[in-house]
């Protein structure tokens, strides 16, 4: 299974966990929940998820401080934001500090299924990328 690093509260009641948690295993993924700033450090410097879920805030701290020593840990790393009212300032500066996807925190189906979409496409850009060069480019020679 290929980890996913939760750096999130829910706002809400724990079923919201539970989807969340949910939604990342159904898209063959294995959550790893962090609660807090120096927790989450500790796992990106040992473990290496490569995608990382994160609120507009956690343990206190606005995300769009935490992004850049989450890039520095982990240059590849894919973020997939998750807030359900952040204003359009806060989502653009989000995207220019190099987010990989924004939803909504999963309450129902269909919320999860975006969320397994964008956790597949994370994915399965992860995968693309720590492919070397030659792996991607022997199909077009005829190599195996």
């Amino acid at each position: 299974m290929f980890p996913v690093m939760i750096a999130y509260n829910t706002e809400h009641e724990k079923s919201s966990s539970s989807l969340l948690h949910n939604a990342v295993r159904q898209a063959d993924c294995t959550p790893y929940q962090v609660n807090s700033i120096s927790e989450s450090i500790e796992v990106l410097r040992q473990q290496k998820p490569a995608i990382l879920i994160v609120g507009a805030t956690f343990d206190g701290s606005n995300v769009l401080d935490m992004i850049p020593i989450f890039r520095h840990l982990q240059k590849d790393i894919k973020i997939i934001l998750l807030a359900d009212s952040a204003s359009e300032g806060f989502l653009r500066q989000a995207r220019a500090a190099g987010i990989f996807y924004h939803a909504l925190e999963p309450r129902d189906a269909e919320d999860s299924q975006e969320l397994q979409l964008a956790l597949q496409c994370a994915k399965e850009a992860s995968l693309k990328r720590s492919q070397g060069v030659w792996q991607r480019l022997a199909p077009v020679f005829g190599a195996g």
